[in-house]
Formats: C-alpha cells, structure tokens, sequence
C-alpha cells in the first residue's frame, strides 16, 4: 500500500543534490491544514513541517483534474518574502487514483532575477522589455526584482494565512465596503472561493462570514444556492 511517508527519504534527498536554492516540499493532502510533511530548505520560504497546503494545489484539488496527469512543471510561485520561485509539482495517487499527496521542488530565481534587472537598469537600459518573457498572462506587479509574472501560487506559513490570500484576491476585484456588495457580488465572490478550494479548509466560512460582514449561516446558505444552481 502506498503511504505519503514513502516519499520522505527523497525530500532530504533531492534538497542535498540540488542545493540550498531549492526547496522541497512533501505535501499530505487528507490534511491541508498541516500538509507539510516534509521540508527540504525551508528556510527559503519560511515554512516547516506542519505548514498547510498552498492555494495552487487547492485550486487543483478543488477541480479535480489531476487524476490523469502526473505532474506540473515550470510555473511562478511567491512566499511572503517576495521570493519568486520556478515551480514544479509531482501529484501523488493511491491505489484508487485519487489524489493524496504533492511533492514540490522550488527553485528560487529571485537572484536571477535581480542579476537581470540591474543588467537591464545599469548596463542595457531596456526600459519597455519589463520581463515580458516571463509573461504568460494575468500578471502581478510587486516592485520587486521580478518585474512582471503571472503567480500561480502563493507559499503561506499557516493556514490563516492561505485563506487571507483566497479572500483577499476575491475581495479586491469589488472596491467598494462589504456591505454595498449587492447579492449577486456576494454570489459570485462565493463562486469563486468555492472554485479555488477555499471551504476544503477549516476555518475557511468564519473567516470569510467576518470579511463580508454576514453571518456563518448567511456563508452557508449562500453555498447551498451556488451548489444547487450547478446541479
């Protein structure tokens, strides 16, 4: 039978052979809270043993399109340092296929990044490239090194700090205070969050309940009209 624990030993593995600039990351996916089971210079991006799942891999899990796809590979990551990683993920299936665990290896080219952006300030004077090669769609603009890049996936130190980013990220696409969204806002903020795996978290419907100024119960139901529309 095969058991997440399995995979330990190559974490300390591929975090010795690759070097300090990459971190690994053993995820069990039954606990997203604390999926983190396994960590290979963590000090990358501050996470240890016990941190949760990220809100990539919830996104993932939430539309259950993994099952027949082995892995992902070269995607941008952000921690809360600002460092950009480029990011690849091996998804592990039980005996069944479905999807239990992750093995992630994080390269941080912050470095690079910043190398190339002195090179393009100092030397090449390139003002209107803005790192469009890294470009693939929606991008974030952080003021950082990294110019412009679409961010997949965002590495947090506690579950809290997850469900911050999902809410956050939904919220601000309405600028306007909670209690002026109009029903249909609320819907689709709800839609959304449900889509990206926030509610597969504990915790996830207080928190959300306290940004939009409702109940727990007003979350719930809301939910229950989303679900029953999409039957």
């Amino acid at each position: 039978m095969l058991t997440i624990e399995q995979y330990i030993p190559i974490v300390k593995f591929l975090g010795e052979a690759l070097g300090n600039n990459y971190e690994i990351a053993l995820h069990d996916l039954t606990k997203p809270e604390s999926s983190i089971v396994a960590i290979a210079n963590g000090e990358l991006s501050g996470r240890s043993v016990g941190g949760p799942v990220t809100d990539f891999v919830l996104k993932v899990l939430k539309k259950g399109n993994i099952e027949h796809r082995p892995y992902l590979c070269n995607y941008h990551a952000k921690d809360n340092k600002g460092h950009v990683s480029l990011s690849s993920s091996f998804f592990i299936h039980d005996e069944k296929n479905k999807t239990i665990g992750v093995l992630c290896i994080n390269h941080n080219i912050s470095p690079y990044l910043t190398a190339r952006k002195f090179l393009s300030d100092e030397i090449i004077h390139d003002e209107t490239d803005n790192y469009n090669f890294f470009t693939t769609g929606d991008t974030t603009h952080n003021g950082s090194p990294s110019g412009s890049l679409n961010i997949f996936e965002n590495f947090q130190g506690t579950v809290g700090d997850v469900i911050e980013t999902l809410i956050k990220s939904a919220l601000e696409k309405y600028p306007v205070s909670p209690e002026r969204l109009s029903l249909e806002e609320r819907l689709s903020i709800i839609q959304e969050l449900n889509d990206n795996g926030l509610f597969l978290l504990k915790g996830g419907i207080p928190a959300l309940a306290a940004s939009l100024d409702v109940s727990e119960p007003t979350v719930y139901r809301y939910l229950s009209k989303i679900k029953k529309e999409s039957e």
